[in-house]
């Protein structure tokens, strides 16, 4: 089969690739909400909430199910080690 070039396709593969290279990191985007919330007047006790409840959503909806119970118990290792290490929590 001879190599015909297709100019329609490289031009969706371009566009795909210019798409692609301009859509920023979604998890820059929350950590950069997230600074923005902390510099705000937004209420601390509800920000807490919010940010524990996507983490449970995160955990229900897009960890597989044989998962998530690991899962969880590592977040909240990680949110431990995390207070430790600024003095908050205590061994």
């Amino acid at each position: 089969m001879p190599d015909r070039p297709y100019p329609a396709v490289k031009a969706l593969i371009r566009r795909v690739q210019r798409v692609a290279a301009d859509r920023p990191d979604p998890r820059v985007i929350l950590a950069e909400v997230i600074h923005m919330i902390g510099a705000s007047e937004a209420d601390p006790y509800e920000v807490l909430g919010v940010l524990v409840e996507g983490a449970v959503h995160t955990i229900a909806e897009h960890i597989p199910a044989e998962r998530q119970a690991d899962t969880a118990q590592e977040l909240l290792r990680l949110l431990t080690d995390r207070l430790k290490a600024h003095g908050i929590a205590r061994d």
